[in-house]
C-alpha cells in the first residue's frame, strides 16, 4: 500500500474510532451553558477530584491488561490461542473488579475523607465513581477484540450509544437538581449498558477457560504500566489535588472548566491512538517500517498542531459565549493555551515513544513517568503558591515536555525511527508564530475573532513560506 493509502486507512480508522467519542464531547461541550447555569464552580471542583479518583481506580482496576492483552493477541499463532487469551483476561478482570470495588465500598468513608478532607460532600460519590469504572472493566476485552478485527465502525456504533444515553440522562438529571450525583449516575447506567451489549462480542470471540501462562505473559507486558498509568495521572491530574491544599475548591472548578475547554487536543489523540498502534505493528515486518513511521508521525504532527493552535487561539471566546450565566468561568480564559500546549507535548510522547512498545520494553513506561509525574508535582508545589491555577497549568506544560523528551530518548535506542526533523520544526515554529499574532487581536468579541482567524489562516502560509512542503507534495497540491 502507498503512504498516502496507508495514510487514509490511519485518519479513517481514527475517524471512525473517535467519531463517537468526538461527536459526544461536542455535544457536552455545547451543553456547557446548560451545566453551568445548574453547577457552580465549586460542584466542578467536587467533579474535578472525583475524575482524578475514577481515574487512578481505572488503572487498578485493570492492572494494565487492555493495553497487555492488545500486545499478546499478536504474538499468538492459533486462533484457539486468541480465544483462549480472551477468555482468561476476561474472567481475571471480572473477579480483580468485582474485589476492589467490595474493598472501595467498606473504605468509602476513608477514601471519601482522604480525597475532600475536612469539607466532604454529602453522599456516596466516591463509591458511584468506583462502580462505573468496575462496570467498565467488563467492557475493554470485547472493544479490543473490535480493533483488532478491525471494525471501526461497530466499535464507533457501541460508544455512540453508550454517549448518547449519558448525554440525555446528564441533562435530565442535572437540570431536575441531581447536581454532581446526577452526573455520576448517568455514567454508571450508561457504562452498564455499554458492557451488556459488549458481552455478545465477547461471547463469539472467547473460550470460556483460563490459562496461567497466558495471564503471566499479559500481566509480564502489562504489570509495569500500572505504576506508569499511576503517574501519568499523577502527572496530569494531582495539581486539583493540590490546588484544593491552596485555593478555594471554586477555583479548583475554574481551573477544571479551564482544562474542558484546553483538552480540546486531547480528543484528537484518543481519536488517533486506537488507530496508532495496529498501524504501527501492522508495519513491523516491512523493510521500510521505520521510514514510512516517521513519514506519518509528520503529518499526525501537523494535525495535532493545527487543532492545537484553534484551541489556544479561539478558546477565550469560546469560553465567554458558552458560559454566559456563569461569568465567574470566565476567569479560566488564561489556562487554555497553555493546557492545550501541555496535550500537545502527549501527542509529541504517543508519536514518538512508539518504540517501547514495539519492543515490549515495557519498564522504561515507569521510569519516564516517575521522573514525569515527580517534576509535575515538584512544579505544581512551586508555581501554585505564587501563581494560582495558573502555576498549575504551566507545571502541566513543563511535565508533558519532560515526558516527550525522555519518551524519544529511550524510543530511539530501542526502536530507531528516521524522524523528519526540520519538517517538524518548522510546523512547531509556525503554530508559535501564528499563536503570537492571535494576541495582538483586539479585546472585543467579533474584532478578536476576526483578528485571530487572520492569525489562523497565516499558519499555512508560514509552512509554506518555510519549505515544509516535499516536491511532491507541492505537485499534488497544485494538481488539486
Amino acid at each position: 500500500m502507498t503512504l498516502v493509502g496507508q495514510l487514509k486507512k490511519l485518519a479513517s480508522h481514527s475517524a471512525l474510532y473517535g467519531a463517537a467519542d468526538v461527536f459526544t464531547n461536542l455535544i457536552n461541550f455545547l451543553l456547557v451553558p446548560l451545566y453551568t447555569a445548574y453547577l457552580s464552580p465549586t460542584d466542578y471542583g467536587v467533579l474535578a477530584l472525583l475524575l482524578l479518583f475514577s481515574t487512578l481506580a481505572k488503572i487498578v482496576f485493570r492492572l494494565g491488561l487492555d493495553g497487555a492483552f492488545f500486545r499478546v493477541h499478536y504474538d499468538l499463532d492459533s486462533e484457539s490461542e486468541r480465544r483462549r487469551l480472551a477468555g482468561t483476561v476476561a474472567l481475571f478482570s471480572a473477579g480483580l473488579g468485582s474485589a476492589l470495588f467490595f474493598a472501595v465500598a467498606l473504605g468509602q468513608q476513608a477514601l471519601t475523607g482522604a480525597l475532600f478532607g475536612h469539607d466532604q460532600p454529602v453522599g456516596s460519590l466516591v463509591l458511584l465513581a468506583a462502580a462505573d469504572v468496575w462496570l467498565g472493566s467488563f467492557a475493554f476485552v470485547p472493544l479490543s477484540l473490535l480493533r483488532i478485527q478491525e471494525r471501526p465502525g461497530l466499535f464507533s456504533s457501541f460508544a455512540a450509544v453508550r454517549h448518547a444515553t449519558n448525554t440525555i440522562l446528564k441533562v435530565v438529571l442535572v437540570m431536575h437538581g441531581w447536581g454532581v450525583a446526577g452526573v455520576l449516575w448517568s455514567d454508571l447506567i450508561a457504562t452498564g449498558l455499554f458492557s451488556l451489549l459488549l458481552l455478545p462480542i465477547l461471547a463469539k470471540n472467547a473460550t470460556l477457560a483460563f490459562s496461567f501462562p497466558l495471564l503471566r505473559e499479559c500481566l509480564r507486558f502489562g504489570g509495569p504500566k500500572v505504576p506508569h498509568g499511576i503517574l501519568v495521572q499523577a502527572q496530569n491530574l494531582a495539581d486539583r489535588k493540590i490546588l484544593d491544599l491552596f485555593v478555594s475548591r471554586a477555583e479548583v472548578g475554574v481551573y477544571q472548566m479551564g482544562y474542558t475547554f484546553g483538552q480540546g487536543v486531547k480528543f484528537a489523540l484518543s481519536a488517533f491512538e486506537p488507530a496508532w498502534q495496529p498501524f504501527v505493528y501492522s508495519q513491523l515486518k516491512s523493510p521500510n517500517a521505520p521510514t514510512t513511521i516517521a513519514r506519518v508521525v509528520t503529518y499526525a504532527w501537523l494535525a495535532f498542531v493545527s487543532l492545537g493552535l484553534g484551541v489556544a487561539v479561539f478558546g477565550r471566546e469560546l469560553l465567554v459565549v458558552m458560559t454566559p450565566r456563569n461569568p465567574a468561568f470566565h476567569a479560566a480564559a488564561p489556562l487554555i493555551p497553555p493546557v492545550a500546549l501541555a496535550y500537545l507535548f502527549h501527542g509529541a510522547f504517543l508519536l514518538t515513544s512508539i518504540g517501547i512498545g514495539v519492543r515490549k520494553q515495557a519498564r522504561y513506561y515507569p521510569i519516564i513517568t516517575s521522573l514525569t509525574a515527580s517534576a509535575n508535582i515538584a512544579a505544581n508545589f512551586l508555581l501554585i503558591p505564587r501563581f494560582g491555577t495558573l502555576g498549575a497549568a504551566w507545571a502541566t506544560v513543563l511535565s508533558y515536555a519532560l515526558m516527550a523528551g525522555l519518551g524519544l530518548y529511550f524510543s530511539q535506542r530501542l526502536f530507531p525511527i528516521p524522524f523528519e526533523w526540520p519538517r517538524l520544526g518548522r510546523v512547531a515554529a509556525g503554530g508559535a508564530v501564528a499563536f503570537a499574532l492571535s494576541l495582538l487581536a483586539p479585546a472585543a468579541l467579533l474584532p478578536a475573532v476576526g483578528g485571530k482567524a487572520a492569525a489562523m489562516l497565516a499558519f499555512p502560509a508560514l509552512l509554506i513560506a518555510s519549505g515544509f512542503l516535499t516536491d511532491g507534495e507541492r505537485v499534488r497540491l497544485w494538481r488539486r
